[in-house]
Formats: C-alpha cells, structure tokens, sequence
C-alpha cells in the first residue's frame, strides 16, 4: 500500500491551488503581454503552463523575468478597476427614460380616461425641440 504524502505547508508553493490562482495567474500574465513583455508565442505558451500547473510552486517560474510581485495560493483578491462614468451618457439615459414614461402614462390616459392626452402634448413638443436645439451649434442660427 502507497503512503499519500502530504504537502509541507511551511514550504512556499506546498498547497495546491485552484482554479481562482489559475485564472488570476492568467489574468496576470495577459496584463504582461498587453504591456508588451510578451510576445504572442511566450504569452501562449506561459498561459498554458499556468492553467497545469497544481501549486502555487509551479507558478513561481512563469513570473521570474516579470516585474511585480506575484503571490498565488494566498487570499489575495481581485480588485477591478473603478469603472469611469460618463455623466453625459447618464443624463441621455434619463432623459430616454423620462420620454418613455412619460408616452407610457399617455397611452395609459387614453385607455382609462377615454380622452385623447392633450396636456401632454406641449410637454412632449418642448422636450423634443429642446433636445433638437441642443444638437445643433450656435453658428447655425
């Protein structure tokens, strides 16, 4: 009968890693060839070694010639960048928001009230000129 050995967790690289390390060492290593460390045959080739690899150890060499420290098989988490926001985008959203409530309510109206919206007409016009007038530059006029 076979003796299981056991990994010696003191030793660096002792503990197998799963597929969270696999992917972050991947991650990283993508962010290496973006930055132009790589070329495209290395970055393969270094990708593949990383998605075999059983310890935190077998890691350690895909990284040597790399700057930056790299640490896998620790409780190290990803954090993403914070994503830009776009306040223009977000303004265009509402108003797109507000213009499709606001045809919604119409249509409800006409449905319950049985009269055709009329008080929703100026609101709508004023809306929509503004939002044309907005487009087009001072020279214009």
């Amino acid at each position: 009968m076979s003796e299981i050995s056991n990994p010696d967790p003191s030793t660096p690289g002792g503990l197998r890693i799963g597929t969270l390390e696999r992917e972050q060492a991947a991650t990283a290593l993508a962010a290496h060839f973006a930055a132009g460390r790589l070329d495209t045959d290395e970055f393969d080739s270094r990708v593949r070694q990383a998605y075999l690899a059983k310890t935190a150890a077998d890691l350690a060499p895909l990284f040597a010639d790399l700057p930056g420290e790299q640490r896998f098989g620790t409780e190290v988490e990803y954090e993403p960048e914070p994503s830009r926001r776009d306040p223009g985008r977000e303004a265009a959203a509402l108003r797109t928001l507000l213009f499709v409530v606001a045809v919604l309510a119409a249509v409800l109206w006409v449905f319950v009230v049985r009269v055709p919206p009329l008080v929703f007409l100026p609101i709508i016009w004023l809306v929509l000129a503004r939002h044309h007038l907005g487009r087009r530059s001072c020279r214009a006029w």
